[in-house]
């Protein structure tokens, strides 16, 4: 989306007078390959236990969860309350929800103490090249920082 001003097409994200996002996951995939762009979503609890509530599993015919609820809940908060595209969730589940300066994790913890696989909403995604000096967006170029480390990456 975007406007057209004087015959110049002006993106959507410059007119709200935001960064510009990352590329969508498809792009990514068609520029960088899959191998690079696709990371496993991490998996904070053994198998056989809920991945919600950590609960272990009795029900035979479960296998990732112990009721209903748990998986709507489950699947709302990691695919639908992100806050982030999925390239740059990606980038995330390949540094494991951990600033790559400080070390600290920052997956979303529930109410049950389980870890899910969902940015607690304090990590950034870092270009190591900027963008103003032709840094991309290609996966080497990307890292996750936590707020404060990304504010003293930019200081400098």
């Amino acid at each position: 989306m975007g406007r057209i001003v004087n015959e110049i097409f002006i993106p959507q994200w410059k007119i709200d007078g935001k960064r510009r996002p990352l590329p969508p996951l498809y792009e990514a995939v068609k520029n960088y390959g899959e191998k690079n762009v696709y990371f496993d979503k991490p998996q904070y609890v053994d198998k056989g236990f809920c991945l919600y509530c950590g609960k272990k599993i009795t029900n035979k015919r479960r296998k990732s969860y112990c009721s209903d609820k748990c998986s709507i809940v489950f699947q709302n908060t990691t695919v639908w309350h992100r806050g982030r595209g999925a390239y740059g969730t990606n980038i995330l589940y390949r540094d494991n929800f951990t600033c790559q300066d400080c070390d600290e994790f920052h997956a979303l913890q529930n109410e049950y103490g389980v870890y899910l696989p969902v940015s607690d909403g304090q990590l950034d995604i870092h270009h190591i090249i900027p963008v103003s000096e032709g840094g991309g967006d290609e996966p080497k170029n990307l890292i996750t920082l936590c707020r404060e480390c990304h504010k003293k990456r930019h200081k400098k």
